[in-house]
């Protein structure tokens, strides 16, 4: 194949993957011309819902206490939720602090090699209250690191008594500002609170599930034959789930939670090969599983479940494609001067090269200015970090790249739960006023 070849090709498949990213997303412009309309508050209502707060604490007690801190503060009439610690063992010290706090602890009673998730938990404690006719109108997820605002419960239980069946408020931070991987999660997460989440409520009642601070109707669950969600991703398992059978979901975002973000490298890739390969492996709870709401014309349901299921999908190839793109040129830039090609063949295909990098940069590299640029109100980053989040935002998205090959070679990856470990760092001061603390 001559050079001249090689640089029509290269150049056609970067022109053909940047029309294949803009083409399959352009939906997101439609979102993010949404992320700035004005959030009508939701109206306070004197009937109560109640709660089962449940958290999967294994070998979590030196965290738990802060979100029991913040727990204590509720605004919300404290005899109208319970808070149930899910632990793997009566010698777990989560346990005594559970019960110190007033609370109550479960232990699961079905561990097996195959049952590590977080969804396992989940199920055995529900399956639990069934056996034992314990009665809740909703369960409420959070994560052992979690820290919530005063009025979450209170928010929470306006928003179910206005029919909405799975809802959830703002994902904050306790440690945004702590490094680049921290302020890159928290960007990444924003992006899905604030643009993603509230422009799939706005145009279709749903919204993206983060793994914690969500609330579901427990009728919702006894329907489906119980928490059938135990992969590695049973947020994304259950937001599919509602997608398929039309369930009313709701992003508010005047009310926040926090949560603490890996500040490590090796936590946050583990993060991200267990989403990626999760959200691959959820199509089956598209399928439905005898819930069947019908709150949307057919036409809208098949356009949101296919922006859902696709959602992902043109940022990972355009990803994919542009790296190895990226590699080639430099590779057969360089053998080109090697063997004595002329500057302009190795020119183009080094210009092919700094193309792939600018248009990667500038796919990720903006959204993250204008993420920060519009919401850094809340999420309150230095100066500094702003910057940082802006220029390193495309390195540790870069990283599901890194991490699709790492679960393509390492199958075992897919499918292997490996806990993130939590160090319970409270660096937001609103975090830490939700706790109590002067």
């Amino acid at each position: 194949m001559t050079y001249d070849l090689l640089i029509y090709f290269g150049w056609a498949i970067s022109s053909v993957n940047l029309v294949f990213l803009f083409a399959l997303s352009i939906y997101y412009l439609c979102f993010w011309s949404m992320s700035g309309k004005d959030i009508v508050p939701v109206p306070h209502s004197d009937k109560k819902t109640k709660f089962a707060i449940l958290i999967a604490a294994r070998n979590e007690s030196r965290v738990i206490g802060n979100i029991f801190k913040s727990l204590k503060e509720q605004t919300y009439d404290k005899d109208y939720f319970d808070v149930w610690a899910i632990v793997e063992s009566e010698d777990d010290p989560t346990c005594q602090i559970a019960l110190d706090n007033g609370y109550h602890y479960f232990v699961r009673d079905r561990m097996a090699p195959d049952r590590k998730t977080k969804g396992f938990a989940l199920q055995e404690c529900i399956d639990y209250f069934k056996r034992e006719n314990i009665s809740y109108d909703a369960y409420m997820i959070f994560d052992a690191d979690n820290v919530v605002a005063p009025n979450y419960v209170e928010t929470m239980n306006d928003l179910r008594q206005t029919g909405v069946k799975v809802g959830l408020g703002y994902r904050n931070f306790t440690n945004a500002n702590q490094n680049w991987l921290t302020v890159g999660g928290a960007v990444l997460f924003d992006y899905m609170n604030q643009i993603t989440s509230r422009g799939r409520t706005y145009l279709f009642h749903k919204a993206t599930l983060m793994g914690t601070g969500y609330f579901v109707d427990s009728d919702l669950i006894d329907e489906a034959g119980g928490w059938i969600f135990t992969g590695m991703t049973e947020d994304i398992q259950l937001t599919s789930f509602c997608y398929y059978n039309d369930v009313y979901m709701r992003y508010y975002p005047l009310v926040f939670f926090y949560d603490e973000m890996a500040p490590d490298y090796k936590s946050v890739h583990l993060q991200h090969l267990r989403w990626l390969y999760g959200y691959f492996q959820r199509r089956k709870f598209l399928k439905g599983a005898g819930v069947k709401r019908d709150y949307h014309t057919k036409n809208l349901q098949s356009f949101m479940k296919f922006e859902f299921q696709f959602g992902i999908i043109p940022f990972v190839i355009f990803n994919v494609i542009s790296i190895l793109l990226l590699i080639a040129a430099i590779v057969m830039g360089s053998i080109g001067v090697v063997r004595g090609e002329t500057p302009y063949h190795y020119g183009m295909l080094f210009g092919l090269a700094a193309w792939q990098l600018f248009i990667v940069y500038f796919v990720f590299g903006v959204p993250a200015f204008l993420v920060v640029f519009r919401d850094n109100k809340n999420l309150k980053l230095t100066k500094w970090n702003c910057f940082v989040a802006v220029t390193t935002y495309i390195v540790y998205f870069g990283d599901f790249v890194l991490a699709f090959f790492d679960g393509l070679f390492h199958p075992s990856k897919r499918t292997t739960w490996s806990k993130i470990e939590h160090k319970g760092e409270v660096t937001n001061e609103d975090a830490k006023a939700s706790m109590g603390n002067e």
